[in-house]
């Protein structure tokens, strides 16, 4: 292993000096220690890509340097080397921080298996700092296009809000009652897709809208911007947790806006009323259902207002590849169901 340096403890000047011989024809710059004292000296000066330490020392055993350095073990590979024929010995090093262990032995088997383990107890070192590394920088990488995406997200959603905002100075200078009413129902739809943007960085699912979050907040803002002073509308929300991409997110938004809105403007003529909002996840499809007990709507009516919002609903669930049923049986019941497949709850 071409430049790699090896720590190589044992008490057998003889059998030190072959082995640095050998090692070296294989690469390796080899230093030696005699004695476990004069090992730990070496390691704790680092710059070792492994150790040979040998069991049987004068001063003590290889199993002493192992206790001693502890947990420094799993920086560098650290090569067991035993004469003893107990296999404890093996496993008790294995067990306190040795990579590998080679039985010594009088033939000539054993360096040609030295060299052998060594190479590969290096190499797999080596590979794991490569991988490491580079799962650290993964992380950081990660972590950094979530900071990034959040800022975009946080972005997006101050400059649509800000657009909001200029169409509410906008509807203070039109003078009909029927341009006010188109700036309005702009400035709800401009709401529902910030909403989604602030709800991704806040979220605490990656790259998901917390749905029954993020509509709770909307329709309460519609609740407080669309409702007139002199209107009586209390609000039923039933949610279940459920988490969506942002496409879906938006679509859900937009439908969810324009149904309460309607339902606000249209469905109490007496002032007085109430929504249902239903939201339910179930194993293999959810639907958000929107209800109220005013006078009632059909589909087949004629639109009150631009008509705009019926051309929404519709798209906004083609998009979402499900499907919208309305009952007017008893006020105005609106079903929109699409399937969860794959989806987070």
């Amino acid at each position: 292993m071409a430049n790699a340096k090896i720590l190589y403890i044992d008490d057998d000047p003889a059998l030190s000096r072959l082995a640095e011989r050998i090692l070296s024809r294989h690469g390796y710059l080899v230093q030696h220690a005699p004695s476990v004292a004069a090992g730990l000296v070496s390691f704790e000066a680092g710059g070792f890509d492994a150790v040979v330490l040998d069991h049987y020392l004068q001063d003590s055993t290889g199993l002493h340097f192992l206790e001693t350095i502890g947990e420094k073990a799993r920086t560098v590979p650290i090569l067991y080397v035993t004469g003893s024929s107990d296999a404890q010995v093996a496993i008790t090093a294995l067990r306190s921080g040795a990579a590998d262990y080679v039985m010594k032995s009088p033939n000539e088997d054993f360096f040609p298996l030295l060299v052998s383990t060594l190479d590969q107890a290096v190499e797999n070192h080596r590979l794991r700092l490569a991988k490491e590394l580079a799962d650290r920088q993964l992380l950081i990488a990660k972590e950094r296009a979530e900071l990034l995406l959040a800022e975009m997200n946080h972005r997006i959603a101050n400059s649509l809000a800000l657009v909001s905002a200029m169409i509410r100075m906008q509807i203070q200078t039109v003078s009909t009652e029927e341009s006010k009413a188109v700036l309005m129902e702009t400035q709800s739809r401009i709401t529902a897709i910030a909403g989604v943007h602030r709800s991704l960085y806040t979220s605490e699912s990656d790259g998901e809208v917390e749905l029954d979050v993020y509509l709770r907040s909307l329709i309460n803002e519609l609740l407080t911007t669309t409702r007139t002073k002199e209107q009586q509308i209390e609000m039923v929300m039933e949610l279940d947790r459920m988490f969506v991409t942002p496409d879906k997110a938006v679509s859900l938004g937009v439908i969810a806006t324009e149904l309460v809105t309607n339902a606000i403007k249209y469905a109490f003529p007496n002032r007085a009323g109430r929504i249902w909002v239903t939201l339910k996840a179930e194993p293999q499809q959810a639907t958000l259902v929107i209800r109220d007990n005013g006078i009632g709507f059909s589909p087949s009516d004629r639109a009150q207002g631009t008509g705009l919002g019926s051309k929404l609903i519709n798209a906004m669930a083609t998009r979402l590849e499900g499907k919208v049923a309305y009952d007017a049986s008893e006020g105005t019941l609106v079903t929109t169901a699409w399937s969860l497949q794959g989806a987070s709850t």
